[in-house]
């Protein structure tokens, strides 16, 4: 039975999943089993752990509401479905929803709208894009004014290459609910993968953020920090993705290089479901702190209890971030860094850091938090364990040179792949292979193929690939010669793991963060020759570089060490000088001189 197969198995979520808004269901509860009422306040509360134990302890219940002929047992079924989705059981979770559906509307306390909603979150977690799509539209048609379902359904768009239809329904979202912060940051995110948005729109949008979602009233004016210029400094870090995440390959190389007698680091972790990348995280903080599903007033004061001197935000506005935190002000200094390519929007947050090469002269007046160039770069990799060995040029074994992008399809914006085309076309012989969650959907995968044969390039040449396991990943560098970034948003872990897979990256630069990053990442491991300025430098550069297969062979024999002993690499060396700026930071908190971080 699948319901005894769900409690007996462990529950492990893998990987980094978009979360799903979901409606508030609005109907009394009176009459469902306790333990399904207080796991779905646990649910809604972000308490993944609790709704867990609840449910495996009332395994028999579970069973007998389920199968029962009870009329509210859809309700349970539906609060199983959640848990399920939550532990990354979608196979089952699904099971569960459709035979809800089965039951029929004489049965369904909670609109159907729910299970669609649900269906089209399940179908995108597994690579299913057009059947998500379905099943948001049916959700949306059922309620239209569920703004959640319309934020998830533009979401979905933009992942199917609709990206301004996706980004006008995330707008529509807001419009439906302005007051909810997470659909408002939700549609921030999705702003930036347009290919031509402008810089001062972005600003303010992010600023409209700020002044909804964190009101400069609630900011904490004074602390209670002892101003001693030279001490110990605690740094605390908050994050959803202290868990196996890209960010987390970044941030780990920070703490371990980190000088314990210059600061204490404490972790504030609003980890859902931790893996194994969690734990080893937790062992290397002086202090610890589980904060998934506490409020952020209890949470804010919590940090202040520690006494936190400079607090960091990992997550900008990315999912299941906690910058609503921040907006209390618990430490006296707070920076954001790392998982977001803009401002937060948020005049509680101080500085942010980046470097020289990742912003352009003029980018400190649409952000508004200052600007902290980190000089040997804002980025350290930290390559993963499991890496492969580098492999021998596939243009050896295959008689052509492949390029490839494993990059999120979000950031394959209609420019450049009219660039990509163009490479191909400069040889008949040039073949593509892409990469990316949700390739393996045929729907998907013909709307990339169909968009490279009206550019000029048969279907034949294209291979599309979907989600693979974390090795298999990086082994399928083995089938690429050269890594096309994408634009106008790059790659980061991308870049890096192509790098460290031998595989040369070639990138083109624009004017805001999100499209400098490849110039940051190349010139920090000496390839900045291969950040180009212009699309026809772009271009030209890709078949100059496909015209040498010494030259290609050599580089990728090298580029591991190459990259190893880079400042890319260099896990003290970054960690010492983001301690110096943090050093400045608190100096001018102090009051006892001007620092210039410059």
């Amino acid at each position: 039975m699948i319901q005894k197969r769900i409690l007996r198995r462990a529950r492990r979520r893998k990987g980094k999943k978009k979360e799903f808004t979901t409606l508030k269901r609005s109907n009394p509860k009176n009459n469902l089993p306790q333990f399904v009422v207080r796991a779905h306040a646990a649910i809604e509360a972000g308490q993944v752990r609790e709704a867990n134990r609840l449910f495996k302890e009332n395994a028999a219940k579970v069973t007998e509401e389920v199968t029962g002929e009870n009329p509210l047992r859809t309700n349970v079924m539906f609060v199983l479905a959640e848990v399920l989705c939550l532990n990354g059981r979608y196979k089952m979770a699904e099971e569960v929803c459709r035979n809800i559906l089965k039951i029929g509307p004489q049965a369904l306390i909670y609109n159907p709208a729910l299970v669609y909603n649900m269906l089209g979150g399940i179908c995108e977690y597994t690579g299913r894009l057009s059947e998500a799509i379905i099943n948001l539209r049916k959700t949306t048609e059922l309620v239209p004014d569920f703004a959640g379902a319309w934020s998830n359904l533009g979401m979905a768009l933009v992942r199917m290459g609709e990206t301004q239809e996706g980004v006008n329904l995330l707008r529509k979202a807001v419009e439906k609910t302005p007051k909810l912060a997470t659909l408002r940051s939700n549609f921030l995110l999705y702003l930036n993968y347009l290919p031509n948005v402008d810089p001062q729109e972005l600003l303010n949008e992010h600023k409209q953020w700020g002044r909804i979602h964190a009101r400069t009233s609630l900011a904490k004016v004074s602390h209670n920090n002892v101003p001693e210029p030279e001490r110990r400094l605690r740094i605390g870090y908050i994050s959803p993705d202290f868990r196996n995440s890209s960010a987390a390959y970044f941030f780990e190389s920070l703490l371990d290089g980190h000088d314990n007698e210059a600061v204490e680091v404490y972790g504030y972790g609003s980890v859902k479901l931790p893996d194994q990348t969690t734990e080893r995280l937790k062992q290397k903080f002086d202090c610890y702190r589980d904060i998934c599903g506490v409020g952020s007033e209890t949470t804010a004061h919590m940090i202040e209890q520690d006494r936190i001197d400079i607090l960091v935000d990992l997550a900008g506005h990315t999912n299941n971030n906690r910058l609503t935190v921040l907006t209390y002000k618990p430490a006296p200094i707070q920076v954001t860094y790392l998982g977001y390519p803009n401002t937060t929007g948020m005049q509680a947050i101080d500085y942010r850091f980046t470097d020289i090469l990742a912003e352009a002269p003029e980018s400190q007046e649409f952000y508004t938090e200052e600007l902290i160039f980190l000089p040997g770069g804002f980025l350290c990799y930290r390559p993963p364990d499991f890496a492969p060995p580098v492999s021998p040029p596939p243009a050896i074994r295959k008689g052509h040179v492949t390029f490839g992008s494993f990059n999120n399809n979000c950031k394959v914006s209609p420019l450049i792949m009219e660039l990509w085309a163009k490479i191909l076309k400069a040889n008949g012989n040039f073949r593509f292979l892409l990469k990316f969650q949700g390739g393996d959907d045929q729907a998907l995968k013909d709307h990339y193929l169909r968009d490279f044969e009206r550019l000029g390039t048969a279907q034949e040449r294209v291979g599309i690939y979907g989600w693979k396991p974390p090795v298999e990943h990086l082994q399928a560098y083995g089938e690429v010669d050269i890594a096309l970034d994408t634009y106008p948003y790059h790659g980061t872990t991308t870049t890096c793991e192509a790098l460290w897979m031998g595989v040369p990256t070639v990138s083109l630069v624009g004017k805001c963060h999100a499209s400098r990053v490849g110039l940051s990442i190349l010139s920090h491991v000496g390839l900045e020759s291969f950040a180009t300025s212009t699309p026809e430098e772009y271009v030209a550069k890709a078949i100059r570089l496909a015209e040498n297969q010494e030259t290609l062979a050599k580089m990728r024999a090298s580029m591991r060490e190459r990259m190893a002993a880079s400042v890319l690499c260099d896990a003290k060396g970054f960690a010492r000088s983001v301690e110096a700026a943090y050093r400045k930071m608190w100096h001018r908190w102090c009051g006892c001189r001007e620092e210039v971080f410059r």
